[in-house]
């Protein structure tokens, strides 16, 4: 091996998060005219990347890649 190659290393370090603040992310409000519960939300918003269950909830990721 050649003493004069220099080798090139990184290492990347990356957080994701969503719903940090713990903030409800309500879902449709009910839109039936004789109900009692008109214009109210009774559920969290779902779906998306993360699916239903987990709509409410506090989430991190995190990831590292080293590259060599």
């Amino acid at each position: 091996m050649d003493q004069t190659t220099t080798r090139r290393y990184n290492l990347t370090l990356t957080a994701n998060g969503t719903n940090v603040f713990n903030h409800e992310n309500l879902a449709l409000p009910n839109g039936t005219l004789s109900s009692t519960l008109f214009g109210k939300s009774q559920s969290l918003a779902g779906g998306g990347f993360f699916g239903p269950s987990t709509a409410g909830n506090r989430s991190v990721f995190l990831q590292a890649v080293f590259n060599f």
